[in-house]
């Protein structure tokens, strides 16, 4: 029987003390609307070169037409616009003409408008808008989501939300008119919220330093998160019960840190489905000091980012519970700092996974995959109503996958065909996107040990995202399984994203995989 961790009274803080953003910048500003028009600011979109140029037209009449040829010659997508009623904003989201270079490109409804939110948030700021009237036009439902949820991810900052009064900016009154949407704008509002603050919790636990995100904190942090859930439970597996589990593998890579590593599941239900769990394992590696093979310096200074799958988990989680989606999902962050002291593993010891498996480690850098594997073997032994359909892992793995497709594209290799297509277009339709990678069984030689039945990485320097994936291979039993490689920090701004910092990434393509179906 699994023990739930209650949390005592002293541990009651732990968000307010790491600052987690719980209250939505979205259901803020709804509620600081005022009811007059007075003061307001105008923000209009349009979704098309015609109602671009009639809004052009009725924007500079009465006295302002001196703008009109500057608009008309030079278009922006996002600019400010003296009227006789006081300043607008006019932000163009026509979508891009048919890309007949062939190459490719992540321009849907949602991204796009998403993305020039960016651009659109820092505006508001610089003109202090106390009231603020966003006019949708004949946007369709996916560009006013990208809208909403763009302006909720822009207006995250870090420093503000850990109590500096210079980064806490007031939160304006927010009015929808004209949304011509099907759903209720209060619905948009709710879902826009639901997902943008899932990037942003994502992107807050992240961009936290890694003395105080340590394993014991970052379970403390999610069970209070979900305490008052009613279809997310946590469950948190210590020390102890990791031996009594015998995973080897997360052990080893946690034994010489101050904080223990631990386990921690989320389980969603809501009720409404019969659908067997889809399971999502995050690595959270709190900190990556490479172990006793140690990184350079310089590669080891955003190491705190190594949680990153994990992240986007727990914001993934936050999305399930605060949309009461109906399909149950299972979640599983393996978490460790790998650190270097008297306790740490060391190249050439052979450790026993979960599985029964034997790894000789050949690279303590290599630490990632290790974590995941034991955790990987727990999710697959569930069994009955919690026996998993799938499993998808998500990881901050290989600086290999970063060579072959840079900081914003992930690299995605799975088993199963329909599961890699549906993560795909997932990934395509939320700006998110991630690309797939061949799992090659010629590769597997690379992992054969002399004194094991697998190493954990390959002294060859090529392919090695590959090689990686197909350790993990080892430990998903012929389950329909996905593995995304991905990056999780961003070294600039990124659309609505201000960098550098943490991004979220994939926790809007999860989002719009489990919408679509999912598997």
């Amino acid at each position: 029987m699994k023990a739930i961790i209650t949390m005592e009274n002293s541990l009651k803080t732990t968000i307010a003390r790491l600052g987690l953003p719980v209250k939505t910048w979205l259901e803020q500003a709804q509620n600081n609307a005022k009811p007059d028009q007075q003061g307001r600011t105008r923000v209009c979109l349009v979704h098309s070169s015609d109602e671009y140029a009639k809004l052009v037209v009725e924007l500079t009449a009465g006295g302002m037409e001196w703008q009109r040829k500057h608009l008309n010659s030079k278009k922006q997508p996002v600019v400010q616009i003296s009227t006789a009623n006081g300043p607008h904003i006019l932000v163009d989201l026509t979508p891009a003409e048919a890309n007949a270079s062939g190459m490719l490109v992540w321009d849907s409804d949602y991204a796009r408008s998403r993305d020039l939110m960016g651009q659109l948030y820092p505006m508001l700021v610089a003109l202090m808008i106390e009231q603020l009237e966003i006019d949708f036009g004949s946007c369709p439902d996916a560009a006013v989501l990208g809208c909403l949820a763009g302006l909720e991810m822009a207006a995250y900052d870090y420093r503000g939300c850990r109590g500096d009064k210079e980064h806490d900016l007031p939160v304006p009154g927010l009015c929808l008119s004209n949304a011509a949407t099907k759903a209720p704008s209060g619905e948009l509002i709710r879902q826009a919220a639901a997902v943008g603050n899932a990037v942003n919790i994502a992107r807050h636990l992240v961009n936290l330093p890694a003395g105080d995100l340590h394993p014991s904190a970052y379970a403390e942090l999610v069970t209070e998160l979900f305490s008052d859930s009613e279809n997310c439970q946590v469950t948190v597996w210590d020390e102890q019960r990791l031996k009594d589990e015998r995973m080897g593998l997360l052990l080893a890579v946690g034994r010489a840190a101050d904080q223990p590593p631990c386990l921690i599941q989320l389980r969603y239900r809501n009720g409404k489905s019969t659908k067997k769990p889809l399971a999502m394992v995050g690595k959270g590696i709190t900190f990556d000091t490479g172990g006793l093979d140690l990184k350079p310096s310089a590669f080891m200074r955003m190491m705190k980012k190594d949680m990153g799958g994990s992240a986007a988990l727990v914001g993934l989680a936050s999305w399930l519970s605060a949309t009461e989606f109906p399909d149950p999902v299972d979640i599983w962050l393996a978490v460790a700092e790998n650190a270097v002291g008297e306790m740490a593993f060391r190249p050439g010891d052979v450790i026993t996974a979960r599985n029964g498996k034997t790894v000789e480690i050949d690279n303590t850098d290599a630490e990632g995959r290790l974590v995941l594997a034991d955790v990987l073997s727990v999710a697959i032994a569930e069994k009955d109503n919690n026996q998993p359909r799938a499993i998808i892992d998500i990881a901050t793995l290989t600086g290999a996958a970063r060579v072959a497709l840079g900081l914003q594209v992930g690299a995605l290799f799975a088993n199963d065909s329909k599961l890699s297509d549906a993560l795909y277009e997932a990934g395509l339709e939320s700006g998110d996107p991630i690309w797939p990678l061949p799992l090659v069984e010629a590769y597997k030689k690379e992992l054969e040990s002399r004194v094991a039945q697998l190493a954990n990485s390959s002294a060859n320097r090529f392919g090695g995202a590959i090689t990686a994936a197909m350790f993990l291979a080892e430990f998903t039993e012929n389950m329909p399984w996905a593995h995304l490689d991905v990056n999780a920090f961003c070294n600039e701004n990124q659309g609505a994203i201000s960098g550098p910092g943490a991004n979220g990434q994939m926790v809007q393509c999860l989002v719009q995989f489990l919408l679509k179906g999912g598997y």
